[in-house]
C-alpha cells in the first residue's frame, strides 16, 4: 500500500509542486505590487466598481465552477483508467456543455446583469457608463474562461503543471504591465483597465487551446451523441452546481450587500482583503493542484487506504504551510498594509483581513478533504447540507449589517458557517468510504493545533516588546518560522511520516551540500 504514493509517484508530484510554487512566489509578488499601482490609478472608487461589477458576472460562474469540478474528475479518472477512446468522448462531450453554458452567461448578463447594475447597485451616476462597460468586458471574459475549462482540466490530468508555471509568470507580469499602462491615460482609466484586462484573459485562454491541442490527442470539438455520457457529467455536476452557488452566493452575494450599505469604497477594503486571501490561497491550490489527480487516481485503483493516507498529509502540510505564511503577516499587518498600500488604505481592510485569516485556516483543511470528496463522486448529501447552509450566510449577513453590526459582521458569519460545514463534509465522506475518526483527529487537527499555538508564544512577544517597522518584521519572521519548523517536524508528524516524507528530503539535500 505504501508503494502507491512513493517512488515515481512522489516525484511527480514533487515537480509539479515545485514548477507551481516557483510561479505562484513571483506571481504573488508582482500581483501585490501590480494592485498598489491599480488602487492609486483608480482610486478607491472605481477600484471598488470594478471589483463588485465584475461580481455580477461572477456571480454565474457557479455553473463554470461545477462543470470543471466534473471535467477534472472524469478526464482524471479516465487516465487512471486507460480508457482513451472513453478519455476523447469525455472530453468532447465536456466542451459541448461549456459552449452550453457559455451561451446562458451572454443570455443571463445582457439581461438580468444589465438591470441589477441600473437598478439596484450602489455606484455614483457619473460612474455608470463605464460600469457598464466593465460588465460588458468580464461577460466577455467569462465566456472565453467557461469554454477553456475541459483545456485546462487536460493539463491537470495530466499532471503538466509546469505549463501553468510558465503561463502564471507572463499573466503577472502582462498585468503590471497594463497596471503601468493606464496610468499614462487622464481620461477613462477604469474603462482601459478593463478593456486590457479583456484582451489579455483571451489571449491566454487561445494559448491553452493550442497547446492542448498540440500535445493531448484526446483535445478535439466535436459533437457527442452519447445522452448516457452527458447524463453523467451533468448528473456529477448537477448537485455541484447548487455546491458551488452557494460559495458565489456567500461571497459575492455579500460582495454586493456591502454595496448596497456601504458603497464602493467597502468594496475596495474587501477587494484588497481578498487579495491577500487569494494569494495565500494560492500556495495551498498549487500544492493540492499536484496531490489532486494522484487522490483520484488511487480511487480509481481502488487503493482506498493509500487515498486517505495521501489526503491527511495534504490537509497538514496545507494548514501548517498556510500558518507559516499567515503568522508574520497577521503580526505585522498594519505595517505592512501601509508599506504595501501608502496612505491609500481603505477603512475596515485590516480588520476585514484577520478575520479572512481564520476563514483561509479553516478551508486549508477543507480544500484538502475536497480531493477525496471529488474522487468518490458522491456529492449529494453534502452539497445539500453545506450549500444551505452557506446560502444562509447571505440573509445572515443582510441581517447582520440591518441591524447596525459592523462591516466585519459578515466575515464572521462566513468564518463559523465554513468551520461547521467542514465539520459535516468529514461526516458525509466517511459513509461511502470508511476511515479511521480517531486517526485524523490525533495525527491530522490535533497535531495541527497543538503545534500552532505554541509556536504563537515567539510572535507574541517579540510584538509586544519592539516597535512596528521592518526590524521586527524580519526579526519576527526568521524566530518564530525557525521554531515552528523545529516543532513541525518534532511534534507535527509522526516517526512514520517523518521517515516517509521528510527525512529523504533532507538527506537528499544534505548530501547536494555535501558535494
Amino acid at each position: 500500500m505504501t508503494d502507491s504514493i512513493t517512488g515515481q509517484h512522489k516525484k511527480t508530484i514533487a515537480r509539479n509542486t515545485a514548477f507551481l510554487y516557483i510561479r505562484m512566489l513571483v506571481v504573488m509578488a508582482v500581483t501585490f505590487y501590480t494592485s498598489r499601482i491599480v488602487l492609486h490609478a483608480l482610486g478607491e472608487t472605481d477600484y471598488g466598481i470594478y471589483d463588485v461589477v465584475g461580481g455580477i458576472v461572477m456571480m454565474m460562474t457557479f455553473i463554470n465552477g461545477s462543470l470543471s469540478a466534473s471535467t477534472s474528475r472524469f478526464l482524471t479518472y479516465e487516465l487512471g483508467k486507460g480508457d482513451t477512446r472513453r478519455l476523447a468522448d469525455t472530453f468532447a462531450a465536456a466542451l459541448n456543455l461549456h459552449i452550453a453554458a457559455a451561451l446562458l452567461v451572454i443570455i443571463i448578463g445582457e439581461t438580468a446583469g444589465v438591470w441589477f447594475l441600473y437598478n439596484y447597485m450602489t455606484i455614483p451616476p457619473d460612474r455608470l457608463n463605464a460600469a457598464f462597460w466593465i460588465l460588458q468586458f468580464s461577460i466577455i471574459t467569462t465566456c472565453f474562461v467557461f469554454t477553456q475549462v475541459p483545456f485546462n482540466a487536460s493539463i491537470i490530468s495530466h499532471e503538466n503543471m509546469s505549463v501553468f508555471a510558465f503561463v502564471g509568470l507572463y499573466e503577472a507580469f502582462s498585468k503590471l504591465a497594463i497596471a503601468f499602462a493606464i496610468t499614462l491615460d487622464n481620461g477613462h482609466r477604469l474603462v482601459l483597465y478593463g478593456f486590457l484586462l479583456m484582451a489579455n484573459s483571451v489571449m491566454v485562454q487561445m494559448f491553452y487551446r493550442f497547446y492542448t491541442r498540440r500535445h493531448y490527442p484526446e483535445c478535439r470539438m466535436r459533437f457527442i451523441r452519447d445522452k448516457k455520457l452527458y447524463r453523467t457529467l451533468l448528473g456529477y455536476s448537477g448537485w455541484d452546481i447548487f455546491g458551488n452557488t452557494a460559495v458565489v452566493v456567500q461571497n459575492q452575494g455579500l460582495n454586493i450587500v456591502l454595496n448596497i450599505f456601504y458603497g464602493p469604497t467597502l468594496n475596495a477594503a474587501r477587494a484588497i482583503a481578498v487579495q491577500i486571501q487569494t494569494g495565500l490561497k494560492s500556495f495551498i491550490t498549487n500544492f493540492l493542484m499536484a496531490v489532486r489527480p494522484r487522490v483520484v487516481k488511487l480511487y480509481a485503483e481502488e487503493k482506498h487506504e493509500a487515498m486517505y493516507r495521501l489526503t491527511f498529509y495534504g490537509c497538514k502540510i496545507s494548514f501548517f504551510l498556510m500558518f507559516a505564511l499567515i503568522m508574520p503577516i497577521a503580526f505585522n499587518l498594519d505595517f505592512l498594509l501601509h508599506q504595501w498600500l501608502g496612505d491609500e488604505i481603505p477603512p475596515y481592510t485590516g480588520m476585514f483581513a484577520m478575520i479572512i485569516f481564520g476563514i483561509i485556516l479553516t478551508d486549508s483543511f477543507h480544500s484538502a478533504y475536497l480531493m477525496v470528496y471529488h474522487a468518490i463522486g458522491r456529492i449529494k448529501t453534502g452539497n445539500i447540507i453545506c450549500g444551505t447552509l452557506m446560502i444562509m450566510a447571505l440573509p445572515t449577513g443582510y441581517l447582520c449589517l440591518k441591524a447596525g453590526l459592523p462591516p466585519y459582521s459578515v466575515f464572521i458569519v462566513i468564518l463559523v458557517i465554513n468551520a461547521v460545514c467542514h465539520i459535516i463534509s468529514w461526516t458525509i465522506v466517511h459513509r461511502y468510504v470508511k476511515y479511521s475518526y480517531r486517526t485524523l483527529v490525533s495525527q491530522v487537527y490535533l497535531r495541527c493545533i497543538g503545534v500552532t499555538l505554541a509556536a504563537t508564544a515567539v510572535p507574541l512577544f517579540i510584538s509586544a516588546n519592539m516597535v512596528a517597522g521592518w526590524p521586527r518584521f524580519i526579526l519576527l519572521t526568521a524566530a518564530a518560522e525557525t521554531v515552528y519548523l523545529i516543532l513541525i517536524y518534532a511534534f507535527g508528524f509522526s516517526r512514520m511520516e517523518r521517515k516517509e516524507l521528510i527525512d529523504p528530503f533532507v538527506s537528499k539535500l544534505i548530501k547536494k551540500f555535501q558535494v
